[in-house]
């Protein structure tokens, strides 16, 4: 099963006295990077989530981010912060006393709203609970993300495919025109020196030794037989499936590096023109297999 690094996924549970918000959103990265939005509430809870995320990819940037809504009055302890509001009351009757002629609207619900009025502590006690139904949540989060993955994968692993199928039948064609091709050099060669010489004069043997040069030169035989070979893995890497979006990308560049090759040896415009068309398809190729996971 082929996977793409690029999904969503999200969960929303409300038990009876809490509510748990997740979505989970992954692009392609080189290595796996698990960046959490949490409450403060939940950073105890940082290395069991990063763990249940990484049990389902492998690879890619992975953006987790979590809201939590909470209606027990076991959650939280709210007492009031009396050292600090005794030091507000004393800084606000100094500013009274200064600027009398200001009119006072000052009252108690917007004394206590001041910074640090009011101390919020989590209740440890239902902290186990509270790790169930947010691991809970996060998990069916990160199913739903890592089944858009596959989907989106098999997507990807399709259209792969055919271009693969492509460039099998573009690697037909150049194979028929690489053929022929010292034999049309050679034609090419006789043709031109008679339009200056008499063949009766020329060295035959070295004509020969020109038509040997230019076929070393011009061979692709080695590259064609490797081209084939790197698509054989590609397939069978492919279809066999997991992580394998590195391999697939090193095998691509070994193709691009024959196709390359191909055409600094192609003296005729078939081949070249063919060429082009193996570096356009390997292209789409390499963009597509770099969303692989």
């Amino acid at each position: 099963m082929i996977k793409s690094m690029t999904g969503y996924g999200g969960s929303r549970q409300i038990t009876n006295q809490r509510e748990y918000s997740v979505d989970i959103r992954s692009v392609n990265h080189r290595y796996l990077e698990i960046n959490l939005r949490i409450p403060k509430e939940f950073i105890k809870f940082e290395s069991e989530i990063k763990n249940l995320v990484s049990t389902y990819i492998s690879r890619g940037k992975v953006d987790v981010y979590i809201n939590f809504k909470s209606f027990s009055e076991k959650d939280y302890r709210i007492t009031p912060n009396l050292g600090l509001l005794k030091q507000y009351l004393e800084a606000i009757n100094v500013v009274r006393q200064n600027f009398a002629e200001i009119q006072d609207d000052f009252s108690l619900s917007t004394f206590i709203k001041l910074p640090d009025a009011l101390i919020i502590e989590n209740q440890e006690l239902d902290s186990d609970i509270i790790k169930n139904e947010l691991l809970c949540c996060v998990e069916d989060a990160v199913k739903s993300l890592d089944n858009m993955r596959r989907t989106e994968g098999e997507n990807l692993k399709k259209d792969i495919l055919k271009r693969i199928e492509k460039i099998k039948e573009i690697i037909t064609t150049i194979e028929q025109f690489s053929v022929s091709l010292v034999e049309n050099y050679r034609e090419k060669l006789y043709k031109r020196v008679s339009e200056y010489f008499d063949l009766k004069n020329i060295d035959e043997n070295r004509l020969m030794l020109e038509i040997t040069l230019f076929a070393d030169k011009s061979d692709i035989t080695e590259e064609l037989v490797r081209l084939k070979s790197h698509i054989n893995q590609f397939v069978e890497c492919i279809e066999k499936g997991g992580v394998v979006g590195k391999k697939l990308d090193f095998i691509v560049q070994e193709m691009n590096r024959e196709a390359n090759t191909i055409g600094a040896k192609s003296t005729i415009y078939e081949i070249s023109n063919s060429v082009v068309s193996l570096k356009d398809e390997l292209e789409k190729i390499r963009e597509q297999v770099q969303n692989i996971e």
